[in-house]
């Protein structure tokens, strides 16, 4: 009988309440305590869900170790904020807790390099950050397409066009407008997650993001939070080329492109298109396999239940897919990204790795 784990949520925002829905109607997780500093907006927002404890109210708490204490979880979900992230992180690790934590896990380096150093303490423990957007048809197809030697081959070059208009002014500026270099931790990592899904981490990246001001839709002319242009070489001497705004005054690639990434790729024996839910396969001038897939679900309720289901595999020991490995190389990819535009110049991903101390987690 497969194992129901013991989980905590953080978080209670409208984002936060579709994913503990989600926990509370599959049987990977069984929700036993909820963490927000507000407790009585907290348990207004669980009026809202179905299937929820009958003494619901009496398991709200202030913090991840008041939880704890009182519910002895196994895993711990967190969707707030992402300053606030790394802190969060870090109490839910040295509470023994296996930590899914939605994007990004760290804003910058020394944040991340505080979360690596208590993960080493806790290796058993599985860190996740939460992708979603690898997770839907289209997207595990296109990662089965770029893996499949005899008709694809070895990848030679690849390009991945990213367009849409993301309103993001408020009156309280969001982190996402306010942080330098943080468009690839919260937007570029939607596309090239995929990337590191199907490939793996390449060897260099050579980046750019210029200022860029848009008072309209909240941009403030901040390095690194609305345009990102990346170079990306893998040892094989294949190559990726990624260009993204979510700053434009319109989406000429439709929607799918704002998230899933618009897609060519060409490789020694074929090569790959994909537009939202449709790929193509081309051989020899000719469509070999087309495919109309699911892309984005609405809300990205199955995208994120796949996701679900890959970490609680993993909690019971089938890492075929190693969900976190694969989402905390997203996040080093998207530094890498980040470190080239302030430095100007290429960075060595294994460089990155070594400094990170990485391979020990």
């Amino acid at each position: 009988m497969m194992k129901k784990f013991k989980c905590i949520h953080v978080g209670l925002g409208n984002f936060a309440l579709q994913r503990i829905q989600l926990n509370l109607n599959n049987n990977l997780f069984e929700v036993v305590a909820f963490v927000d500093l507000n407790i009585t907006d907290t348990i207004n927002n669980l009026k809202k869900l179905k299937n929820l404890p009958i003494d619901y109210e009496k398991r709200v708490f202030k913090s991840i170790s008041e939880a704890q204490k009182k519910y002895s979880a196994e895993v711990c979900f967190i969707y707030v904020a992402s300053e606030s992230h790394p802190e969060l992180i870090i109490e839910s690790l040295e509470n023994n807790l296996h930590t899914f934590c939605v994007k990004s896990i760290a804003c910058e380096m020394q944040e991340f390099k505080k979360i690596m150093e208590v993960k080493k303490k806790f290796k058993k423990l599985k860190l996740v950050q939460g992708l979603n957007n690898q997770w839907n048809e289209a997207s595990i197809k296109m990662q089965e397409l770029l893996n499949d030697k005899e008709n694809f081959g070895e990848l030679m070059i690849g390009n991945c066009t990213m367009w849409g208009r993301q309103n993001l002014k408020s009156e309280k500026p969001i982190v996402d407008v306010i942080k330098e270099g943080i468009f690839f931790h919260s937007m570029g990592i939607h596309q090239l997650s995929q990337v590191v899904a199907a490939l793996g981490l390449p060897e260099s990246v050579i980046s750019s993001s210029p200022e860029f001001e848009q008072e309209e839709i909240g941009f403030k002319g901040i390095t690194g939070t609305s345009t990102g242009v990346c170079f990306i070489k893998y040892k094989n001497g294949g190559t990726i080329t990624y260009t993204a705004t979510r700053g434009g005054h319109g989406n000429p690639y439709g929607f799918a492109s704002r998230w899933s990434g618009n897609w060519l790729f060409h490789g020694t024996k074929g090569d790959i298109k994909r537009n939202g839910g449709r790929l193509t396969l081309y051989k020899n001038g000719n469509i070999v396999q087309d495919y109309f897939l699911k892309d984005l679900d609405n809300n990205l309720y199955i995208d994120e239940l796949k996701q679900y289901e890959i970490f609680h595999q993993n909690l019971s020991g089938n890492n075929k897919f190693d969900i976190q490995k694969k989402s905390l190389e997203s996040w080093l990819l998207m530094e890498a990204c980040n470190l080239s535009i302030k430095k100007d110049k290429k960075i060595m991903l294994n460089d990155l790795i070594l400094e990170t101390d990485f391979k020990n987690l």
